[in-house]
């Protein structure tokens, strides 16, 4: 019989058997098997050993019987050597022992004889032997060892035998027999099985009786097991046979407890699902494999508007569109897969009827039951209408997020650090980061080195105390340019007043803040300009309330009440007037744009030009402007003032020159007459051209500001000498007493120096018509913190009066009103204005009949030097 029709037949017969019989084959067999095994391998294995140790014993023999024979043999002593190697010979399983000399040539052979009889051959004629090739050589029964006689060939720890020395040295040759060891190893062997043999058959009888012990607890167990699922809840009371069956007697009556509490569980359970399948809001039907309904709760009826019992036996697809029994296997062909459970679940959207034709929204759970012959299939139907009108209003509302200009991001306050779970496109728009880069992340990612750290502070503790917010801070887009987020949140509670959620407004405001900031500076500088423009301005708003005024208002007019009426103002404004009368008060010019003059005589004399504007705009502002005319009419009136003088001093003595010309023309004089009328007109052309010629230098200085100026270091002695000398040389017979000149260098312009020193000198000569001195001084003085020169000019002529000389530098204004001294009035004014030209001055001092000291001060070229070497490279 083969194996593999043997092995199903034995597996049948086995099974057969009663559980001891199966336990007592086994272990029959197993012991068997091992003893006809392990026996075998134990007799082999001390036969080995003997082998081995035999091995061991004979390599040392040889060793030993070299030793032995080394010294007996090169003294040729051969008694000794006999003596030594039949001690050797008479050890237990040595045979024999020979020695052979150098050369190959036998010398003595010690051999073991039947009886154990000892004998010794000297072999004085035997044929040499070759060497040994190796130590060991080993037969069936017999090894033969062979040792140098030479002890360092004899194979020492860490060096080799040299067997090719063994003809030049000499050697021992040991013959020894293992053949009574391996009997005496079988017979042990012998007696070792039989013995094990017993012992195995006892522990057998033993085993059978201890399974006949133990199996009987076990069937009663079995019995009991197999009354469980009939009457759960029974427990079995035994005498166990030992520890297992004892804890699987407990199992089985745990077992019989846990299955009567899970049948009722399973009761209670099964009650419980029904009561929900009663209440549940969806509606569960199960269907047979033909598509047709067999069960449905409370909530299919509601749905359909169909009683249970019209329900039932009824085709799945008269409810649920085309849903039919091919629909279904299809749908659960095409469903998902559970790995733990290796089920399909399916799903899908359809149109479901109710009763009466109506047709509405259904999502349908499909999952297929394999092991129920009534029900195949389970169906969940949900109604889909409200969440259909949620989903439409869901998608109005994502639209609308959608639309918006201001990006909007919701972040989730449930998690740690509240992550950003949606953006809007207007969001990625303004920061741009797309929708992937900024999702799961914080809205820190649009921080940045500008973002105010307060802000930022008071937005956190905002957002952690639940309130809204509403900030505006600096932050950073995607590609590290910078712009301005009115930031706006609001937190998204549940029912139970829990934040989950934070919605994040963000809008664009840098064109804002730029407008802004460009409105803040330009009314900064329109502030700057209205509080340092030097014309008034006063600004009444649309209730005609004063709101605002410059400084240079205030000036003109000192304190302006605050927050006074249009009608207040004018009122006051008139009190300030020389002519209250003349005043034009604004309410009545706000339509007239045209320039008024007016006249202060309060806090101080002043002429001011007034302008109206009115902003009809949203504002109804009203700007009045005042600017201070008083300098350019008092300019226009000095301007008059001197063309009605110019043309008076000019018209005298054109006027004489005119009237002595004409009487020469028309009437004959004697020549003596006649010169003395020619000396008159030339006096009078020469009065006239030195007039012209001032008027001429005083309008060229004001008209260049001294640009025609050549203002460079000039020694001050050699200016003083000229015109010293040229006033004498006109002044015959006049003379001017110098003190001494130091030697220092002015900033002068020479020539216009001299002129000026002239002027000085002929006055202090004109009048001084009585004679007197007239002496020039020239001394150094510090003045304004640096060092000048000072030229002083005295005379003792008649001098003038304190009103005199507060008008001396007057145009036209001469201290002689009788006319008597002649000059054009122009002298000191020219003097003045080449002195501030020259950064001097000019000062005069009088007193009436004693004379006039005027004082001409100039720049030392040497301060101005030393200026520029302290001013820092």
């Amino acid at each position: 019989m083969s194996m593999h029709r043997l092995r199903p037949t034995l597996r049948h017969w086995l099974s057969a058997r009663s559980l001891r019989t199966q336990l007592l084959m086994i272990t029959v067999g197993l012991s068997l098997a091992g003893l006809l095994i392990v026996m075998p391998l134990s007799l082999q294995r001390q036969q080995r050993q003997t082998e081995t140790e035999s091995r061991e014993w004979a390599g040392a023999l040889a060793i030993l019987a070299a030793h032995a024979s080394s010294v007996p043999l090169a003294e040729n002593d051969f008694a000794t050597l006999d003596g030594a190697l039949q001690e050797i010979v008479a050890l237990p399983g040595v045979q024999s022992v020979q020695v052979v000399r150098s050369g190959g040539v036998p010398v003595l052979l010690v051999k073991r004889l039947d009886g154990d009889r000892i004998v010794s051959v000297r072999q004085r004629h035997a044929p040499p032997k070759a060497p040994p090739s190796e130590g060991l050589v080993v037969g069936a029964d017999e090894l033969l060892a062979s040792a140098s006689l030479e002890a360092t060939n004899r194979g020492s720890v860490g060096r080799a035998v040299d067997f090719a020395q063994f003809e030049r040295d000499g050697w021992v040759e040991v013959s020894f027999s293992f053949a009574g060891r391996m009997a005496v190893d079988r017979r042990e062997w012998l007696v070792t099985s039989t013995g094990t043999l017993m012992l195995v058959l006892l522990g057998l009888a033993l085993f059978t009786l201890f399974l006949r012990r133990t199996i009987q607890p076990i069937r009663a167990l079995a019995e009991y097991a197999s009354t469980l699922a009939r009457s759960p809840g029974e427990t079995l009371r035994q005498r166990w046979g030992s520890q297992e069956v004892r804890e699987l007697g407990r199992a089985l009556n745990w077992s019989s407890q846990e299955l009567a509490r899970r049948i009722s569980e399973t009761q209670q359970r099964l009650s419980r699902m029904h009561a929900i399948l009663d209440t549940a809001a969806d509606a569960i039907i199960g269907v047979d494999a033909e598509g047709r309904i067999v069960s449905a709760n409370p909530a299919a009826e509601r749905m359909f508007g169909l009683e249970l019992a019209v329900l039932m036996g009824g085709s799945l697809a008269d409810y649920l569109q085309n849903m039919d029994a091919a629909r279904l296997r299809q749908t659960m062909a095409d469903g998902m897969l559970i790995h733990s459970t290796q089920s399909r679940i399916g799903r899908v959207e359809i149109d479901a009827n109710r009763h009466g034709g109506t047709r509405f929204p259904v999502e349908v759970l499909i999952g297929e039951i394999a092991d129920d012959q009534d029900i195949r299939y389970t169906c969940i139907v949900r109604d889909l209408t409200d969440m259909k009108l949620a989903e439409e209003y869901l998608t109005l509302y994502g639209r609308v997020l959608d639309c918006t200009p201001n990006g909007i991001s919701v972040s989730d306050a449930r998690r740690y650090p509240q992550p950003i779970v949606h953006v809007n496109p207007a969001f990625t728009r303004i920061t741009g980061y797309a929708a992937r880069e900024i999702l799961g992340r914080d809205a820190s990612l649009l921080e940045g080195p500008l973002t105010d750290k307060d802000d930022l502070a008071m937005l956190s503790h905002t957002v952690q105390n639940g309130s809204e917010i509403k900030v505006t801070l600096m932050n950073y887009r995607k590609d590290g340019s910078l712009f301005h987020n009115k930031l706006s949140v609001s937190p998204v509670r549940d029912a139970s007043g829990e934040i989950t959620h934070y919605i994040n407004v963000i809008e664009d405001v840098s064109a804002q803040v730029e407008v802004k900031q460009r409105l803040i500076k330009r009314t900064a500088r329109l502030n700057a300009t209205f509080d340092l423009s030097p014309d008034g301005f006063a600004v009444f708003d649309a209730k005609q309330e004063l709101i605002s005024s410059n400084p240079a208002f205030r000036a003109m007019v000192g304190e302006v009440p605050a927050w006074s009426s249009l009608d207040r103002f004018d009122a006051w404004f008139s009190n300030l007037c020389e002519e209250p009368e003349d005043y034009r008060p604004i309410v009545g010019s706000l339509h007239n744009s045209a320039k008024q003059t007016i006249v202060l005589a309060r806090p101080s004399r002043k002429v001011l030009e007034r302008v109206i504007r009115r902003n009809l705009g949203d504002s109804g502002e009203t700007f009045v402007y005042f600017r201070d005319i008083t300098h350019q009419f008092e300019v226009d009136r000095m301007k008059s003032e001197f063309l009605a003088t110019a043309a008076h001093e000019l018209r005298t003595p054109l006027a004489s020159i005119l009237g002595f010309t004409e009487l020469m023309l028309h009437r004959k004089y004697t020549e003596e007459r006649q010169k003395d009328l020619l000396q008159t007109v030339h006096r009078q052309g020469t009065l006239l051209n030195n007039l012209i010629q001032e008027l001429l230098d005083l309008s060229r200085i004001e008209a260049r500001q001294g640009k025609d100026f050549r203002i460079v270091p000039t020694p001050l002695a050699a200016i003083v000498r000229a015109s010293v000398q040229g006033i004498t040389h006109q002044e015959l017979g006049r003379e001017v007493a110098m003190g001494d000149l130091p030697d220092v260098q002015a900033m002068a312009d020479a020539s216009k120096i001299e002129q000026a020193l002239t002027n000085l000198l002929s006055n202090a000569f004109k009048y001084s018509p009585h004679g007197g001195q007239v002496s020039l001084d020239v001394r150094l003085i510090e003045h304004g913190g640096e060092e000048q020169v000072v030229i002083e000019v005295r005379d003792q002529g008649i001098g003038m009066t304190p009103e005199q000389l507060s008008r001396a530098f007057e145009r036209f204004y001469r201290a002689d009103a009788s006319g008597n001294i002649p000059g054009t009035g122009l002298g000191l004014n020219l003097v003045k204005e080449i002195a501030e030209i020259h950064g001097g001055g000019v000062e005069l001092a009088s007193q009436p009949g004693v004379g006039t000291t005027a004082s001409l001060r100039l720049k030392l070229a040497t301060a101005i030097a030393d200026a520029g070497e302290a001013l820092p490279a």
